[in-house]
């Protein structure tokens, strides 16, 4: 009888070590397997591109990093029924996506600007005229104080001149800001509705893009046809708008041949004309293709887009 009771209580003690080893193999478990590392987006580096040639290597390189936070691609997908694995829809769709992120502003205010890119919004035309007190970062020097280069030459000074689109996006790529006032601080380029549209639509032009600036009051806009494949393998058309001014990016509906003709027609009259004139233009095109952007003005547009997708990530 002792030798059993001795035995159960060899028995009992037994179990009790298993279980309490069980219990530790549980902790050791939960210790060795942590959390996997939080999603980062690589940082790359571009040498020697042109303007164009970075923004499309920027939007390439950067376009699976937003699909982790953005979702308006899925949901025009599945709106529209089109193939979300086809490589041209989505090389299509991010690079004006990114692009339009990165030259935005929010509202048609002074010194408004978009999440990423210091861009400011700025008035023009009007008294007084918030561009009479900027100067240039270098020298110090009021922009009013400065004579229009020769292609401006009906412009009383430089705050006056209409920014077409090589200034506007060869600006934005120096090494350092250019301008400064006491409302915005430092900057590297900046503009109102259709100064941005002009330089949106007329880069998007040297991506392959049909785009156009849209003005038909006081406002403008870029409106770009863009091709995108179905489930079924047919090739559909979007009229898609982008505002540049007010952080608009819409995939509107699709259209037809008939539609197509007449909206690549109908440029506009009298100043938006003017506007397609120069985001059509080949004169802006080539000086867009042969302007080289310094390696560290691609720093710095590279780093700010960088942390704003992490910081998309984090936050979704």
């Amino acid at each position: 009888m002792i030798k059993h009771l001795i035995l159960f209580v060899f028995v009992l003690l037994s179990l009790a070590s298993c279980e309490q080893n069980k219990t530790k193999e549980v902790k050791n478990d939960a210790v060795i397997f942590s959390q996997p590392e939080p999603y980062k987006a690589a940082v790359y580096s571009y040498d020697s591109l042109s303007i164009p040639q970075f923004f499309q290597a920027i939007a390439d390189n950067h376009m699976a990093d937003y699909m982790e936070f953005d979702s308006s691609y899925l949901f025009y997908c599945r709106t529209f029924k089109l193939d979300k694995d086809d490589s041209t829809n989505l090389k299509s769709y991010y690079t004006i996506k990114i692009l339009h992120d990165l030259l935005t502003s929010k509202i048609p205010e002074d010194c408004s600007r978009g999440d990423i890119l210091n861009i400011p919004y700025m008035w023009h035309w009007l008294d007084p005229n918030p561009r009479h007190e900027i100067r240039m970062v270098s020298t110090g020097q009021l922009l009013t104080e400065i004579g229009p280069p020769a292609e401006f030459k009906r412009y009383n000074s430089y705050a006056d001149i209409d920014r077409t689109p090589f200034l506007y996006l060869s600006d934005l790529v120096q090494e350092n800001p250019k301008y400064y006032s006491p409302s915005c601080d430092t900057f590297p380029t900046f503009g109102w509705c259709s100064e941005r549209e002009m330089a949106f639509s007329a880069l998007m032009r040297t991506l392959g893009f049909n785009a156009k600036v849209k003005a038909p009051g006081i406002h403008s806009w870029t409106e770009i046809i863009l091709p995108m494949k179905t489930v079924q393998g047919k090739t559909v058309y979007f009229k898609t708008r982008i505002d540049n001014t007010y952080d608009v990016f819409d995939l509107e509906h699709e259209v037809d041949n008939v539609f197509i003709s007449e909206w690549e027609h109908d440029l506009g009259n009298g100043t938006p004309r003017w506007y397609n004139r120069m985001a059509f233009s080949e004169g802006q095109a080539r000086r867009l293709n042969a302007c080289v952007i310094p390696l560290k003005a691609a720093e710095r547009i590279e780093t700010k887009l960088v942390n704003y997708i992490n910081g998309s990530i984090t936050e979704k």
